[in-house]
């Protein structure tokens, strides 16, 4: 914790020489901690005077003079410097690139979270993989950044939709005040960073401070954010840049009270469709609706889309529970986890974990049937999050524990998920575990159990219920504890049944037979198993998720 005089520039664009002259000159006289550029540092040209500029950057013959963090903007970097930061090599001294996306945080202890080039809206770019360098991000990233928690200070290249609402600034005429990103708004709303920073090359706009939406029961007052949007060092205006000092012990204080959050909308109709009542969605027929009639998945269509703990851009997401995020979907701990704390004294954690994707299934009612590449690539990702989490398991508890993980796909669920849950080996070496769950389905006159593939999708194109089992091969588990392997490589089945339109399902049915192997009957339902550390919730799953997360560390393909 410290304080900090911070300089914050606009975009650059190339013109190296004009503003480091500029920067030293303040920085002799100022003597500030760091530098944060917004916007595009190189130019998109390869003019002479650009390229000596650039030459002489990386001579070392125009001086940065202080720790500058920068990221991408508008334009693609010059080949050059993409080779350096690709290959992870310093530009030069005190020039610092923090990644299209990421976090990071000073030596003086103060949080920033980047989200450089702009929003990616035609879908055959969507479906491309983004390097490190392409001034572009999906909607994905900045979700995935949701998970940071919190931020001290954000820093994009576009700014947010919607940032003008409430105002009584005027936004300067040259700004297209509706080219703002939904995407930076909700992430915007998700961190509350004391201060946003983002790039306006031809005027600066700079609104007043705005407090954020909490919830009700909560006693903390309400966070708020300074936003301001810079002109690039050849705009006419001479604001291109600005300097303030922060505190990281404290907000900063404001002069006037802050006003309303100009993300606020107002709640979404409740009917989203005008569909005939024989329809239902279904997110793997041929055409996104399988002509069946559900009371159920129509009362279902009329719940707020924009309520989902799950989702991390949506009201009430529980984002102190996140472990791990990727590309399209996240490792999150388990509100009201099944086990005991002391079920599982071999790992750090409950035991009990959600592999969840940043879709939201709701939004297919809008949106339509999703291409077939992206379930896949979705699929694959969150098998290989279950394979490493059992990996884990297995490892952490010496081959004394495997893990079971099912998923539920429904019409009407809103969000979906997989769970996934430790338990002991030796039930699921000698098939306890698939006998329990075979049981159980007929019980329920459930449709009969089918083996499939474990790392592939499901044939069937319909509501079906899925469970996988893993534990460690014996022989595999003795090479690791004898040191002649540095991987547990375990034995994974997977069977499902297929739903019946007229099926009437137990949502919690995965959860309902493993409370029975583990004896834990009383806390099926999970908001009769919700963690609390002295009096306090949140507390106690932050300690869990926590937990997790340092299990999962050195098999969590994410943060490689």
């Amino acid at each position: 914790m410290g304080s900090a005089k911070i300089l914050v520039v606009g975009s650059v664009g190339g013109q190296l020489k004009k503003a480091f002259e500029k920067i030293s000159k303040l920085q002799t006289k100022q003597n500030f901690n760091l530098a944060i550029i917004v916007g595009d540092v190189f130019s998109g040209s390869d003019g002479e005077a650009v390229v000596d500029d650039l030459q002489a950057l990386f001579s070392g013959q125009i001086n940065v003079p202080l720790p500058t963090y920068f990221t991408v903007g508008d334009s693609a970097f010059p080949e050059a410097v993409k080779e350096k930061l690709e290959a992870d090599e310093d530009l030069c001294s005190n020039l610092f690139y923090l990644g299209r996306k990421g976090t990071m945080t000073t030596a003086e202890g103060i949080k920033i979270v980047a989200l450089g080039g702009r929003l990616v809206h035609n879908d055959s770019a969507a479906n491309q993989k983004l390097g490190k360098c392409d001034a572009l991000y999906l909607d994905t990233d900045a979700r995935g950044l949701h998970g940071a928690h919190s931020a001290h200070i954000l820093v994009t290249n576009q700014w947010p939709a919607t940032i003008t609402n409430g105002s009584r600034i005027e936004c300067p005429a040259m700004l297209d005040r509706e080219s703002g990103s939904r995407s930076i708004s909700n992430l915007c709303q998700s961190l509350k960073p004391w201060y946003h920073f983002s790039s306006s090359p031809e005027a600066v706009y700079e609104r007043e401070p705005f407090k954020h939406i909490i919830d009700y029961s909560s006693f903390e007052d309400a966070p708020v954010t300074r936003f301001k949007s810079l002109p690039s060092v050849s705009a006419p205006t001479k604001e291109w840049m600005t300097a303030f000092s922060l505190d990281t012990s404290r907000p900063p204080p404001t002069v006037e009270p802050p006003l309303e959050s100009p993300f606020m909308r107002a709640s979404p109709p409740r009917k989203r469709q005008n569909m005939d009542d024989s329809e239902s969605y279904n997110r793997y027929s041929a055409d996104g609706y399988d002509g069946r009639r559900s009371k159920r998945s129509r009362r279902d269509r009329a719940k707020d889309p924009n309520d989902c703990f799950m989702c991390l851009n949506k009201t009430g997401a529980k984002t102190h529970l996140v472990v791990s995020l990727a590309d399209e979907s996240m490792v999150t701990a388990s509100r009201g986890p099944l086990p005991l704390p002391s079920t599982f004294p071999q790992l750090s954690f409950s035991g009990h974990v959600m592999i969840v994707p940043y879709y939201h299934a709701a939004d297919e009612m809008a949106q339509g049937k999703r291409a077939p590449e992206e379930l896949s690539g979705e699929f694959a990702e969150m098998n290989k999050f279950r394979k490493a989490l059992s990996e884990m398991i297995g490892s952490k508890s010496q081959g004394q524990l495997g893990a079971v993980c099912w998923e539920v796909n429904r019409t009407g669920i809103r969000h979906h998920h997989w769970q996934l849950l430790a338990c002991q080996a030796e039930p699921i070496k000698k098939g306890l575990v698939d006998a329990a769950f075979k049981v159980s389905a007929e019980k329920h006159e459930y449709p009969t159990f089918q083996t499939c593939e474990p790392d592939s999708q499901l044939p069937v194109r319909a509501d079906y219920f899925r469970v996988w089992t893993w534990v460690t091969d014996p022989v595999e588990m003795a090479d690791h504890t004898n040191g002649n392997s540095d991987k547990v490589v375990g034995v994974s089945k997977s069977m499902y049944f297929s739903l019946p339109s007229d099926q009437k399902f137990n949502i919690w049915f995965g959860r309902e037979v493993m409370a029975g192997l583990l004896k834990l009957e009383n806390r099926v339902n999970w908001m009769d198993a919700l963690l609390r550390k002295d009096g306090s919730e949140q507390a106690a799953e932050e300690d869990d998720a926590q937990g997790l997360r340092e299990d999962f560390e050195e098999f969590d393909f994410a943060m490689k």
